[in-house]
């Protein structure tokens, strides 16, 4: 009998939908960024930015992800995990602020 391959941890559709979605609030917070004073508005371009690499990041491992498919090795979920947690802390404290 063949091995059933067994299902990645990471979702890569759930991942690429979430990744949608902070892209999405992440233009929020541009626009919201850009209705402020100006020392306030630099504080928040530079909050948006940081986010904006952390999503580009996560971006670039879930693709790397995509393209290893069921043969996608340990270091790599394990990388793609823990981009993904640190992105979605990230957007957790920038919604908190932007809100």
């Amino acid at each position: 009998m063949e091995q059933e391959e067994r299902e990645p941890q990471v979702k890569v559709e759930t991942l690429a939908a979430q990744l949608k979605e902070w892209g999405i609030d992440l233009e929020r917070f541009r626009a919201k960024a850009g209705k402020t004073k100006t020392n306030a508005k630099v504080k928040l371009d530079n909050e948006v930015a940081a986010l904006r690499a952390k999503m580009d990041e996560a971006q670039k491992k879930l693709e790397e992800l995509k393209k290893a498919g069921g043969g996608a090795s340990g270091e790599l979920k394990k990388g793609v995990e823990s981009a993904w947690t640190e992105l979605k802390k990230a957007f957790d404290l920038a919604t908190a602020k932007f809100k």
